[in-house]
């Protein structure tokens, strides 16, 4: 990105202040080497513009390259990224009544994987609508997240253990936590390795963590790629992630857990088991656990065939 193209993009943003940007290294492998998969990505509200996403030739990680420093997306998430993902500041009732419904089916899908009672935490909860299922049947809950207004509503309306800050600014309690979830909110974050670290130190053993992450595209591509995820998450590197903090995944899926409201999600559910697992992470991406550029490249390529396709097709038959 140059200046003038730095420039366009905090002014949407309504940034004043010059932010440079740096390249970053694969968060998952460490890798330096990555290959261009898109210069222009969304900015929402059918804006598009020049926000490249980069893939790691090493395990295949898709994630936003080059990158602001921290201050720009916490400015963003405090006076922007609601009013342009939901229109509004305040959480809207359709969204109140859908985190409520995805927390019930969460809490029936996993309660089988956990104890009856226990600890957990949401990390970017938003409003905090999900842990009621869990509260209700006796659980210690918290949550954060860094959109003040919906941890406000929680925290006022029933009372939750809620923080307004960025992920990387937990504090928790080593080994205090028998679950973890995090539903879509480590695309977010502005530095998911601080984020997993923190939440390595407060898991027990065995303990659970749920992440659910975007699926595949539903169309074209430059509407998936978008200002608000960093990064991009599939099977293989959902479990890379996990196991590079020692968690066993033991089931990933696209299967609809938290219902059909985010109909393109993925999850990945896995046990931590702490060393045995972390110390296989490195050896896994070399023998074979692992996406190439090109794999990645005509993924993408393929969901603009179809879409372009499918759009043909109902055009034809409107006819």
């Amino acid at each position: 990105m140059n200046y003038s193209q730095i420039k366009k993009f905090l002014n949407y943003l309504k940034i004043k202040k010059y932010h440079p940007v740096n390249y970053k290294k694969c968060e998952i492998c460490n890798c330096k080497k990555t290959k261009e998969i898109t210069l222009k990505s969304s900015w929402g509200n059918n804006k598009w513009g020049v926000l490249p996403v980069h893939c790691c030739v090493n395990c295949g990680f898709i994630f936003q390259n080059p990158r602001f420093d921290k201050h720009v997306y916490q400015e963003y998430y405090n006076n922007a990224y609601r009013n342009i993902t939901l229109e509004s500041i305040k959480p809207p009732k359709t969204f109140l009544d859908d985190q409520k419904k995805r927390g019930e089916l969460l809490f029936k899908f996993i309660k089988k994987y956990i104890p009856k009672k226990g600890s957990m935490l949401d990390v970017g909860c938003s409003a905090g609508m999900m842990l009621l299922p869990f509260l209700r049947n006796g659980w210690k809950c918290s949550g954060n997240d860094p959109v003040e207004s919906h941890i406000e509503y929680g925290r006022n309306k029933y009372q939750l253990s809620l923080e307004a800050i960025q992920a990387e600014d937990m504090v928790l309690k080593k080994n205090s936590l028998d679950l973890i979830i995090i539903m879509g909110s480590l695309e977010h974050v502005y530095d998911m390795n601080i984020v997993m670290e923190k939440c390595e130190k407060a898991i027990k053993k065995n303990g659970i963590l749920v992440l659910e992450a975007r699926g595949n595209p539903l169309g074209y591509t430059k509407n998936y790629f978008n200002l608000s995820h960093h990064r991009y998450f599939y099977e293989n590197t959902m479990q890379l992630t996990m196991r590079k903090y020692g968690w066993e995944p033991f089931l990933t899926t696209t299967y609809p857990i938290t219902g059909d409201s985010r109909e393109n999600t993925q999850f990945c559910i896995g046990k931590y088991k702490g060393n045995n697992i972390k110390k296989t992470f490195k050896s896994l991406i070399k023998n074979g656990k692992r996406e190439t550029y090109l794999d990645m490249f005509y993924k993408f390529k393929y969901f603009n065939y179809r879409a372009k396709n499918i759009k043909h097709l109902i055009a034809k038959i409107g006819k």
